[in-house]
């Protein structure tokens, strides 16, 4: 038997089977390969805040009545909720998506008294006995994030009973994102005749809820 053709044989053999095998390996590399990446964004808590022109949250805020004089006669005595360094805010990172109301109270509704001492007179009652009233209207509504439309101020209304006053009403057309303030809320209280000279004060407090 020819040795050269035994040994040229082989040699052809394992070259062949060498280019079929890299051909193989070829076919099957990816010079490229696809992924997907997932993201979950959970959405936030409503919430409001009494916060300062850097955004802050502010401790214990006051807002003063504008002094007045004791007197035998009933008086009315004006002043302003809400300012620049003191805005009523609301967050809504996507935690009311049907709308939501900012209302204002008495932190004890209906009993709460303005207080100085032992003297006290009522937010809730009449011209004679003493009456809060709040006009939203005549504040300024600043949207942060999201657009104010579907976002309106509440009209003016007197305190009566238990019933809360509404600052702010957003409806379901509203951003469901949004973050804003009002600032300039007037506010007007009737005084009795012969109330005593003093500091009076009266809780109050803000609430936001979704619709």
């Amino acid at each position: 038997y020819d040795m050269k053709k035994l040994i040229t044989n082989v040699a052809l053999a394992v070259g062949v089977a060498g280019v079929v095998g890299l051909a193989g390996t070829a076919a099957y590399a990816a010079t490229t390969a696809t992924s997907e990446l997932s993201q979950t964004i959970n959405a936030g808590v409503l919430s409001t805040d009494i916060r300062d022109t850097g955004d802050s949250v502010v401790t214990n805020p006051t807002f003063a009545m504008n002094a007045t004089t004791a007197s035998t006669s009933a008086q009315t005595t004006t002043g302003t909720f809400g300012a620049n360094d003191k805005r009523i805010a609301v967050d809504n990172p996507g935690g009311a998506n049907n709308g939501w109301t900012l209302t204002l109270n008495a932190t004890t509704p209906g009993t709460g008294k303005w207080t100085s001492g032992s003297n006290t007179y009522q937010y809730n009652g009449n011209a004679t006995t003493g009456q809060l009233t709040v006009n939203p209207a005549a504040g300024t509504l600043t949207s942060m994030i999201g657009a104010s439309t579907g976002i309106t101020l509440g009209s003016q209304a007197a305190f009566s009973g238990t019933s809360p006053v509404t600052l702010i009403s957003a409806t379901a057309g509203s951003d469901d994102v949004w973050r804003g303030y009002v600032t300039g809320v007037g506010l007007s209280q009737a005084i009795p005749a012969g109330q005593a000279a003093g500091t009076y004060t009266l809780p109050m407090t803000q609430t936001v809820a979704a619709i």
